[in-house]
């Protein structure tokens, strides 16, 4: 059982993963001190673990969500509070909002990644980024609105800016899956989840392309566990929302599967 910050760090590798767990928890421990509510940057799949690992250590004083301004969003923004009605009746549009991004060029995710960089605008304020019919999306914390439409002002990027409500005629695809399998070794879900064969799923886990909640594991027969998050290289993501035992014996799995485009 978890009873400390300590107990969370000894189980991770990368040192980044350690100074994000330290970063969190001192939001935490603000709220807990102040009170009110407060959001994070937005977090990656793996960050959104950790924080959900820190929220138990303080269940009996604050409450959480988690929040990534479209259904369908990947990357989000925890929200702690110790009052519940804050958390509950959270005002999102205070805290997203999104810009419309056309480009006559070729230009991807990570291009727009680069570029915000180069501008000086801090990554974990910017959350989800796709390609849609009409324009690259990008979701932006709000505190930011001024900042973003500055740097692109400067640009011959055509834009709009999108408000919270404005955001909302948008989704990012995800599915939701379920299987019944005779285990929950991560090779027999992963092959599931990502619509591959399980000896391709285990080429993958040895061949170290393969992460549970941010740690790179080698062994197929490693099991899943619910709130687990697993990423395969170039291939994709998921997370294990539900396991139920069925009365045979078998698992009765449920995965939320992000959709790469």
């Amino acid at each position: 059982m978890m009873r400390n910050l300590e107990d969370i760090i000894q189980d991770l590798k990368r040192e980044e993963d350690k100074e994000k767990v330290r970063e969190i928890y001192k939001v935490f421990q603000r709220v807990g001190q102040k009170g009110g509510i407060n959001p994070t940057g937005f977090l990656s799949l793996t960050e959104q673990y950790l924080f959900q690992k820190i929220s138990f250590l303080f269940q009996n004083t604050l409450y959480t969500r988690l929040e990534g301004g479209i259904s369908g969003a990947e990357r989000k923004r925890g929200f702690i509070s110790d009052k519940i009605e804050l958390i509950e009746y959270l005002d999102l549009n205070k805290y997203f909002a999104g810009i419309n991004l056309i480009s006559y060029e070729k230009i991807n995710s990570n291009f727009i990644l680069e570029f915000l960089k180069e501008k000086g605008i801090s990554l974990d304020k910017i959350g989800d980024i796709w390609l849609t019919h009409d324009g690259w999306k990008i979701i932006f914390a709000n505190e930011i609105r001024d900042d973003i439409e500055e740097v692109f002002n400067d640009t011959n990027f055509e834009f709009k800016i999108l408000s919270f409500y404005e955001l909302q005629s948008y989704t990012k695809p995800s599915k939701i899956l379920r299987t019944t399998e005779a285990s929950k070794r991560v090779d027999a879900i992963g092959s599931f989840a990502l619509g591959i064969s399980r000896s391709k799923m285990q080429t993958y886990i040895k061949g170290g392309g393969v992460e549970v909640n941010g740690r790179k594991i080698q062994d197929s027969f490693y099991e899943l566990n619910i709130g687990d998050i697993v990423t395969v290289h170039n291939l994709g993501s998921f997370r294990v929302l539900d396991i139920k035992v069925t009365s045979r014996g078998k698992f009765h799995i449920e995965i939320e599967r992000m959709i790469k485009k």
